[in-house]
């Protein structure tokens, strides 16, 4: 038999062929196995909103200041307004109704008011007493909770924050045309000293050299026993025959509506020149006096109850920026007496590191006794935040 090499040939190709064919199909099978991906685990929300407080921040008659850092949420105990400026751990602070934050250059602070209860006001800007009562904490919660990152500003200079300032400042205009020195007699200061209030402003002012060579003040005196400001009276300073002797400054006491010593109980002082000739265009108030502006003479008493709710300040102080909001974040006897409301504005808190939201809850402790602050503060996240007890 004659046998075909070319058919054996082919026969051979076609088996290789079959058995190439048939591994590839068993390759196939062996890796047809599907796998099921992970899912993707949802965020949880954090946890927020815990309230922390009262604190106390003393008697109007001695009150105290009290230091919060919010990163780790708890008191700092600074003894001197030396360590606290000089202090970068702490972010905000409060001293009766003031609220603070921290200026130091190392860890800055400034602040945002989201104005989520600018209904709390009606059409003229004047509070509706119905709404500030009948908030509270668990009502305003939901609010609180949820702001997160995407409601911050990314306007940063929408954040403020305290800027240090004199209470008596503006009693004197100067044209800077004519270089020009003169009274801003429109511009009226109360002090607050030794139990009793002074109105005054500076009606007359005199230059020699570049300082105050004389100075004439209005002055209305409120003492402990009386219920409104006295009659107007002259008080005129001899600046410059004063600072020739050997004194630092001119000593002021309004009790008395006279020049006195600095051993004497004074209430403001002007600072002499370096030259001796004249006083600085400068008034500051002892260290136990406070004051305040009222530009628009709208006081004609002050009462003694309500005076820790009117800004009187101290003689350097901070302009704070929550006061500089639209709203205070209180509002003070809206039923006729002395109590004080909470707006609930949430605060947005900006550190160097991060943004924290704040939610003032109350100003009283269990007996009602003021100036103890509860409020909630959390670092601001993506999510927004569930209550502890939900």
């Amino acid at each position: 038999m004659i046998f075909d090499k070319s058919l054996n040939s082919t026969l051979k190709l076609t088996s290789i062929a079959l058995c190439v064919l048939l591994t590839a199909c068993g390759g196939s099978d062996s890796s047809s196995k599907e796998t099921t991906p992970e899912p993707t685990p949802t965020p949880a929300a954090p946890t927020q909103a815990d309230i922390s407080g009262p604190h106390s921040t003393g008697s109007t008659s001695e009150p105290v200041f009290v230091y919060y850092d919010l990163d780790s949420q708890a008191v700092v105990e600074l003894a001197t307004a030396e360590a606290a400026a000089a202090d970068t751990v702490w972010d905000i602070a409060f001293k009766r109704t003031g609220i603070y934050l921290n200026q130091n250059s190392e860890n800055a602070i400034t602040a945002y008011a989201m104005g989520n209860n600018s209904d709390f006001f009606d059409t003229d800007g004047a509070p509706i007493a119905s709404s500030f009562i009948a908030a509270n904490a668990e009502t305003e919660l939901a609010a609180y909770l949820a702001i997160k990152t995407g409601d911050i500003p990314t306007d940063e200079t929408l954040f403020v924050g305290d800027i240090t300032s004199n209470i008596i400042e503006g009693f004197y205009d100067y044209d800077s045309t004519t270089h020009v020195v003169s009274a801003a007699d429109t511009k009226y200061f109360i002090t607050n000293s030794d139990a009793a209030y002074t109105k005054f402003r500076a009606t007359s002012i005199a230059t020699v050299g570049q300082g105050i060579g004389e100075i004439t003040l209005q002055t209305a005196y409120q003492g402990s026993s009386d219920v409104a400001f006295a009659t107007e009276q002259a008080l005129v300073i001899d600046a410059a025959l004063t600072c020739s002797g050997d004194v630092i400054a001119v000593y002021v006491d309004f009790d008395s509506n006279q020049e006195v010593t600095e051993a004497d109980a004074w209430d403001i002082s002007l600072p002499c020149a370096e030259d001796k000739t004249s006083a600085s265009f400068e008034i500051n108030l002892a260290d136990d006096a406070q004051a305040l502006q009222d530009f628009d003479n709208s006081y004609e008493a002050i009462d003694p109850a309500a005076a820790e709710f009117l800004g009187f300040q101290s003689s350097s102080y901070s302009i704070n920026a929550f006061k500089s909001f639209a709203h205070n974040w209180y509002q003070y006897a809206l039923n006729g007496g002395h109590l004080l409301w909470s707006q609930f504005d949430i605060y947005l808190i900006k550190t160097p590191t991060t943004t924290h939201k704040l939610q003032i809850t109350s100003y009283y402790d269990e007996e009602a006794t003021s100036g103890n602050y509860s409020f909630r503060a959390d670092e601001v996240t993506e999510l927004a935040g569930e209550a502890a007890n939900e």
